[in-house]
């Protein structure tokens, strides 16, 4: 049975494309809210808490892309927060959406160092490599009922942040 998973960006919709090439069980859509419904297996997106609407909040299984470690920095503008609050770690959750409680389940943490030296811009593209390494291993664990472990990173590892981690030319 083909599993079907909805995506709001282009950018998920390319590191799952990438991730799942070879894979005959899995189709991934790229869409937006308003096409989305109850007939996909898991809805990924990259949105902030408010965002979403109800109908996403409710379906059965909705992901969510953040880019601060929950619960630091919850709400809008998470990586510009994170960058000038003088932490020295920052980086990326991946968690449920629940219509209760926006930032439910938490799937998956990884950290991002933020030195005295580091850029803004260059904070920002080491988040987005640790998303591409990390989403699709966590879609790939809810896909097939598994539970995220982080040895699964290793197992099939891009250090180029491409997403392609499967089939990576790198």
């Amino acid at each position: 049975m083909v599993k079907k998973v909805a995506v709001n960006s282009s950018d998920i919709a390319n590191i799952l494309f990438n991730y799942f090439a070879d894979s005959a069980d899995i189709e991934i859509i790229q869409t937006d809210f308003a096409q989305i419904d109850n007939n996909y297996d898991l809805i990924c997106v990259e949105k902030e808490e408010g965002e979403i609407s109800e109908v996403l909040a409710s379906s059965p299984e909705v992901i969510n892309v953040h880019y601060s470690l929950l619960p630091a920095f919850s709400g809008k503008d998470a990586i510009k927060n994170s960058y000038t609050s003088g932490v020295k770690v920052g980086g990326v959750t991946i968690h449920k959406v629940e219509p209760e409680n926006f930032y439910g389940k938490i799937y998956a943490q990884y950290p991002v160092l933020i030195g005295n030296t580091t850029h803004f811009d260059e904070y920002k593209k080491e988040l987005e490599a640790v998303r591409n390494k990390i989403l699709p291993v966590v879609v790939d664990s809810i896909l097939n009922d598994r539970v995220f472990d982080f040895s699964d990173l290793m197992k099939n590892s891009c250090h180029s942040g491409c997403g392609n981690c499967k089939g990576c030319s790198h």
